[in-house]
């Protein structure tokens, strides 16, 4: 790096050389009481800058070629020493544990850092993607890394003998699909204190995990059921959210995106926000309330992932793409102004389309956003069964006045394949009428400790009601 310094001000060297020997034959020139010799210095001197000039132009044109032929990535290595440096002096991260610890969580013990990854990251110099999951869905995470090129922490609800078969899960991926997996992807476990998995061979699960796996055999998504699961076989429920706070907790950037396992984002987005971030340091104050919201779409199956916006409006026109939960809660994921964002065109870089609050048309937005260490958690009394899981986050952010900047260039694509009614709300439809009165309960205590917003409502069997708070203290 230093020689590149160099390198890049070599003809500001030369300048200075070349001003120092013209001020050194002047000084001369004065020196002598020789008109002839003040005339033969003089020439000499008008000579020498001559030729620095020459030199000066010559460099300038060497050093321009130069920048001319720096490919994108080591443009993108020096803007990110900049934003790096930057970004450090002004943001400063909670202290998170680098080693493998229990944490009793609830009902759930959950076990941080279970399988780390190898790549060590700073404070500001990139964003943690988080996400939810079980050994199911782990068929995502090389599609997900190597879009991302950055650290993702996963939780992973692991109970009883699903414990070993999520160990599997994890080896197959870090052994036998893409090595950024093992370089970014740090994995959690966690479980129900009534279910802790059955120590095997003696040992105790905290040093259970085997990093190796025979690669000509298939993962255990591919050959195992929902019925194999132990999860299945006790009817225990997703607790989504803790998964969801478990792995937020353990990143340890400053910026994060809590998203889920099965959304793909747009190349390059770590670095376009980072640069976006050092651009708008007022947007990002220690009391400042906003997050960063990216559009979410769907794709037919039999479709690639789209790798920029002009690509994706293009499926969009031609009806390979959709909204996201068009056909089942489209309200739930219509971002601010998101028809002209459809049709706007795309533009260099990163900005903000719209900013707006969850309010009005947007009261039961569900959105994914960029955020800070210091954004609410998800209640962990919601389950993925009972749906509506991320509702009361977004509800207390709501009576918290968060601002939700829509990003114009960024954008999310679930994994190809279109739903067309969600199974769920049929199969555990007790579960859904218990989520849906836990919302309006939940609601109430909200307001007793943030106040009463009259513009924040929640949906409740189908209908936008606004929650009132009693004054009466139970």
């Amino acid at each position: 790096m230093a020689f590149r310094r160099i390198r890049d001000n070599s003809f500001y060297c030369f300048l200075a050389g070349c001003a120092i020997t013209s001020v050194y034959f002047l000084c001369v020139s004065y020196s002598t009481s020789s008109q002839l010799q003040l005339r033969n210095y003089s020439n000499l001197s008008k000579h020498y800058s001559q030729i620095c000039n020459q030199w000066k132009s010559e460099l300038e044109m060497r050093h321009t070629k130069n920048i001319a032929n720096v490919t994108n990535d080591e443009n993108t290595y020096y803007d990110e020493e900049e934003t790096k440096n930057l970004l450090d002096d002004y943001f400063t991260c909670d202290s998170i544990p680098k080693y493998k610890y229990i944490v009793q969580r609830g009902q759930y013990y959950a076990i941080f850092n279970f399988v780390q990854a190898e790549k060590e990251v700073g404070c500001t110099e990139t964003i943690t993607l988080t996400a939810p999951g079980d050994y199911r869905f782990l068929d995502n995470v090389a599609p997900l890394v190597e879009r991302w090129r950055g650290p993702v922490s996963i939780a992973l609800y692991a109970p009883g003998h699903d414990f070993y078969t999520t160990l599997q899960a994890i080896a197959y991926v870090r052994q036998c699909e893409n090595r950024l997996i093992k370089d970014l992807v740090s994995f959690h476990v966690f479980f129900d204190i009534n279910h802790v998995p059955i120590p095997r061979n003696e040992t105790h699960i905290l040093d259970t995990y085997t990093d190796t796996y025979n690669c000509s055999i298939p993962p255990p998504w591919e050959t195992l059921t929902d019925l194999d699961m132990y999860k299945t076989n006790n009817s225990l429920l997703y607790p989504i959210n803790t998964a969801r706070n478990i792995a937020k907790l353990a990143a340890r950037t400053y910026f994060q995106f809590p998203s889920d396992i099965e959304l793909y984002p747009t190349r390059n987005f770590i670095q376009l926000f980072l640069n976006f971030v050092k651009n708008n340091l007022n947007l990002f104050g220690q009391d400042s309330k906003n997050v960063f919201v990216l559009p979410i779409f769907e794709i037919f199956e039999d479709q690639a992932v789209p790798e920029n916006k002009t690509a994706l409006q293009k499926m969009l026109k031609s009806n390979t793409a959709i909204l996201f939960h068009q056909k089942m809660c489209a309200l739930c994921h219509r971002v601010i102004n998101g028809e002209n964002w459809v049709l706007a065109n795309e533009t260099k870089g990163l900005g903000v389309f719209s900013v707006g609050k969850r309010q009005g048309r947007y009261m039961v937005w569900e959105p994914f956003f960029i955020c800070t260490q210091k954004e609410p958690l998800w209640d962990e009394r919601m389950t993925w069964e009972g749906q509506k899981n991320k509702m009361i986050q977004a509800y207390t952010m709501c009576i918290m006045d968060y601002n939700f900047y829509v990003l114009d260039n960024a954008f999310l694509i679930h994994k190809p394949g279109i739903k067309k009614e969600k199974l769920q709300m049929t199969k555990f439809k007790n579960e859904v009428k218990k989520s849906n009165q836990l919302i309006v309960d939940i609601s109430v205590e909200l307001q007793r400790m943030y106040g009463e917003n009259k513009n924040c409502s929640t949906s409740y069997k189908g209908k936008i009601v606004k929650v009132k708070v009693k004054k009466s203290i139970l």
